[in-house]
């Protein structure tokens, strides 16, 4: 091998070598984070409708604007600084400079003079809105106002109410309006005093765009028009039940428990009681709030106050209902039992323990003399108020104890001669 081969051979491998780094680090190079390059919201400026109104040698144009914004919030842009103008005369003549998410009709009125300015223009940013004789006639043009829930549960209904007026000439009072969510089938509802109501179904989790379109009837010389409006659908978080945890007697609350089946997303109810044979202010506290369960919470408590109850009160119940869910509702409400009212413990024929105490019980009367030990019945007992035979038993006992039989027999003597003598 000549040293020319050599060299070339050596200049070969360096070669192949960093061609093979830099092909390594190609990569590497190319997944370097590109910055984010922020979104500007979109501020379309509309021209709902003109009305020429000739005064002579003045023909007054009244010019109703709406506008249509992508923003997810509120976009402020000042009128006459640049970005909201009119393009001639005046750049600020009352203007919206407020923008709300979705699109929006009737928003401001100007009042132009025709013959001087017979073409102008309102421009947001980039986007121009002619304001001239092409625009449509406010006798002939509407508007549509959506009213739906920003956010819902998927697969959940709903009610979407579409408005239908004339701008400057009042309602709508016929033809008809298609919701449609996503550009998908629309839902026809005819118009009934300017208003169209629809229940739909809330699409799969994610953010949709629910579009209300109004169609005139024919013959009507009404043009159409349409609105839109972002809808959130959420995963459904599970139905609500609630229950009642068991009262004993003598409990100064009754706990009841408001869950779902699953813990995805927050949900929340309204919870309210009710009489049933128990009654609030006597027997329970009335009470009624909201109960939000966060997302990862299934299940949170309610204490209900009961006030003490009377003894002898009868069993009773009443009702936890729940309403205004933001989710479905499995079981809406609970029964909640009280126990009967328990009457004191009855007083021990001696007292209380250690006192020595006699417990007189209610309707029974004592005897005028000391009460007899032996049983109200005993046929040994002294009538007519005599020393009962159980007192001469106690004093036999004594004299048992000092003098013995001599005692007793004295003492039997004695009554012997009592009672022949009586």
């Amino acid at each position: 091998m000549t040293r020319l081969s050599a060299h070339l051979r050596v200049a070969c491998a360096v070669g192949g070598a960093a061609l093979a780094a830099l092909l390594g680090a190609a990569p590497a190079a190319l997944a370097q984070p590109v910055p984010a390059v922020p979104v500007i919201p979109v501020v379309t400026p509309l021209v709902d409708c003109v009305q020429d109104a000739p005064l002579g040698a003045v023909t007054a144009r009244t010019v109703v604007l709406g506008y249509r914004s992508t923003a997810e919030a509120p976009v402020t842009i000042p009128a006459g600084a640049g970005d909201n103008d009119l393009t001639s005369g005046a750049a600020d003549r009352g203007q919206p400079s407020t923008f709300l998410p979705g699109e929006h009709h009737g928003v401001a009125l100007l009042t132009i003079d025709a013959q001087v300015e017979p073409a102008l223009g309102w421009r947001i940013r980039d986007a121009v809105a002619a304001i001239d004789a092409s625009a449509p006639a406010c006798t002939d043009a509407t508007v549509v106002t959506l009213s739906a829930p920003a956010s819902t549960e998927a697969g959940r209904s709903f009610v979407a109410t579409a408005a239908v007026s004339r701008l400057l000439m009042g309602v709508a009072d016929s033809g008809s309006v298609g919701f449609a969510v996503d550009g998908g089938a629309e839902t026809i509802v005819a118009v009934a005093g300017g208003v169209a109501r629809a229940d739909l179904t809330a699409p799969a989790a994610g953010a949709h765009t629910l579009v209300a379109r109004y169609i005139p009837a024919d013959g009507s010389g009404l043009r159409p028009s349409s609105t839109s409006a972002a809808l959130t659908t959420v995963v459904a978080s599970g139905p609500l039940s609630v229950a009642a945890n068991s009262v004993v007697a003598g409990s100064t609350s009754a706990i009841v428990v408001v869950s779902r089946a699953t813990t995805t997303g927050e949900a929340s109810v309204d919870y309210v009681t009710a009489d049933g044979t128990a009654r609030a202010g006597s027997d329970y506290s009335a009470a009624s709030g909201t109960v939000v369960l966060a997302d990862g919470v299934r299940e949170a408590k309610v204490r209900i106050s009961l006030p003490p109850r009377a003894a002898g009160s009868p069993a009773a119940s009443f009702f936890v209902l729940l309403q205004r869910a933001s989710t479905s509702v499995g079981s809406a409400s609970a029964t909640v039992w009280l126990p009967a009212g328990t009457a004191p413990a009855a007083a021990s024929a001696d007292g209380p323990a250690g006192t020595g105490a006699v417990a007189t019980v209610a309707g029974s009367s004592a005897p005028d003399g000391p009460a007899s030990a032996l049983p109200v019945a005993d046929p040994t007992a002294k009538a007519d108020g005599a020393a009962g035979q159980d007192l001469l038993l106690l004093i036999v006992g004594a004299v048992l104890s000092v003098g013995g039989i001599a005692g007793v027999v004295s003492i039997i003597r004695g009554v012997t001669l009592k009672n022949e003598g009586g």
